[in-house]
């Protein structure tokens, strides 16, 4: 990573992630403006308008900005690492998602009147894509299965190569909010390494500050500077990072599905289910769901878009039958 001045890092940021509420992003517009030959006053209206911090907060950073720079006031990440580095793991979660998307366009160009709409840069957490057909709508979210869990013969009882992990939090939660939700999810372990090898070489300088300075700083709104660079860079670079990613197929399995396994397979969400489970592997509660067992090709279910529309899935998610449950008085 070359070095580079505030000035370096402040016309990166506007460039690739201006429009972003990221604080660092902020600072580098009040910074630029100070260049530019505008008062303490006007650089910090100018960070207030799209800033997350109040007026008065940044009328005491300007003068600090004047003198200082900017790149001082920038939170450090405490940790760098596949946990912790988000643009490590949202670029192959964006290449999925891209990929996906390329699905999506061909099945409703098979389908008359089914449509999508993609929510990744709403705001919602739970869903990357929403399908319309008729009066259905069906919420898909894209997910990269990038690490394989070596010990899920021990841990759950499932090959390494059958494990796919599913948050029970995020499934609860998507149960109360879209009870309809799928996961599309495609394994790829080798997509991080790759990506390492590829983009260094792919960013220019400037893209490659911002990439250095959201890998290693964090703050109020990072997240949004985040996924303005994730998405502008992938679109950019599309055609190579597209040779990059696997072909790998889309594995489907509804959030009700997941916590119906959560419920009748206990061992299959360590923490629940299995004794000390904190010495075992990290601390996130997760529903272990079989590829093979457990999940429905994302092919079979275009199939059955094509022939019954969406209306058929969201039967097939809702299904229900009868059976007997311990409802114990005492």
């Amino acid at each position: 990573m070359p070095s580079y001045s505030d000035a370096d890092a402040a016309r990166a940021l506007v460039a690739h992630v201006g429009d972003s509420r990221w604080e660092g992003a902020t600072y580098a517009r009040g910074f630029l403006a100070i260049q530019q030959g505008k008062t303490d006053d006007e650089a910090a209206r100018e960070m207030y308008d799209r800033g997350p911090h109040t007026l008065t907060r940044f009328r005491q950073l300007a003068p600090e900005i004047r003198t200082r720079g900017f790149l001082h006031l920038l939170s450090k990440r405490v940790k760098v690492g596949s946990a912790e580095n988000a643009i490590t793991k949202l670029f192959p979660a964006t290449i999925t998602e891209q990929r996906f998307l390329e699905s999506l366009d061909a099945l409703c160009e098979q389908v008359s009147g089914l449509s999508y709409t993609d929510e990744r840069e709403s705001g919602h957490s739970l869903l990357d894509f929403m399908l319309h057909h008729r009066d259905h709508s069906l919420p898909v979210n894209v997910k990269n299965a990038g690490t394989r869990f070596e010990r899920a013969q021990q841990l759950v009882g499932l090959d390494p190569s059958d494990c796919i992990p599913i948050p029970a939090y995020k499934a609860h939660g998507a149960i109360e909010v879209e009870p309809n939700l799928l996961y599309a999810i495609a394994v790829d372990y080798d997509l991080v390494g790759k990506l390492s090898g590829v983009l260094p070489s792919l960013l220019n300088i400037g893209e490659t500050i911002v990439w250095d300075l959201l890998s290693n700083h964090t703050g109020g709104q990072v997240r949004t500077a985040e996924d303005a660079f994730i998405f502008g860079t992938t679109r950019k670079y599309w055609k190579t990072l597209r040779g990059v990613a696997e072909q790998s197929p889309y594995h489907v399995i509804s959030a009700r599905k997941a916590i119906r396994i959560l419920q009748t397979k206990p061992k299959r969400t360590p923490g629940i289910g299995l004794r000390a489970w904190g010495t075992g592997a990290s601390a996130e509660v997760n529903v272990h769901v079989s590829i093979g067992e457990d999940t429905t090709p994302w092919n079979d279910v275009e199939q059955r878009i094509v022939r019954g529309g969406v209306e058929d899935i969201v039967k097939a998610v809702n299904r229900k039958q009868r059976e007997w449950v311990y409802d114990p008085e005492i």
